[in-house]
């Protein structure tokens, strides 16, 4: 059985992070200081008996506007569509209830996967960001809500990230 609950910054700190989420997440100077920044904003967990899936939110910049980051564990890979199925859920209620525009990420430039899973997920890159972080390239995308119904701007992306989906 998976638990959703509320994001607690122990959890950035007790995650066993994949790869990639290793190699953004050890470059910042204060791990502490991020996981509590990271809470600020709403966030949430998924756990199953083995650990700590993920975890992942929206941090708000400034009206509007909000910068989305997902940390995760190997466990993702076990667990697939359940992952998928809630961050698309956890999005949309967080973008709606939060009354977001703008939702903003950054994509390692190498993590193929992971630019695939966004650009599914209704997010259009926007550019190369070089040099970004701890000296490597990410790619931001962003997902911009339209019309007051979540419409992404994007042609191929699905017309919308609420919960209306029935995931």
């Amino acid at each position: 059985m998976i638990e959703i609950r509320p994001y607690e910054p122990d959890d950035y700190l007790k995650i066993q992070r994949r790869h990639f989420d290793s190699l953004t997440f050890m470059n910042f100077p204060n791990p502490l200081l991020i996981a509590s920044n990271l809470a600020k904003g709403p966030a949430f967990t998924g756990i199953a008996p083995e650990g700590i899936i993920a975890c992942g939110g929206i941090l708000p910049l400034w009206k509007g506007v909000g910068e989305a980051w997902v940390v995760t564990s190997g466990l993702v890979n076990l667990y697939p569509l359940t992952f998928a199925k809630v961050i698309w859920r956890k999005l949309g209620e967080l973008i709606e209830n939060n009354h977001f525009e703008r939702v903003q990420t950054t994509v390692d430039k190498e993590h193929i996967v992971s630019q695939k899973w966004v650009e599914r997920m209704g997010f259009q890159n926007e550019g190369l960001m070089r040099k970004f972080l701890g000296g490597r390239d990410f790619y931001r995308y962003s997902f911009i809500k339209e019309n007051g119904n979540g419409s992404s701007n994007t042609s191929n992306s699905r017309s919308s990230l609420n919960s209306s989906h029935g995931l």
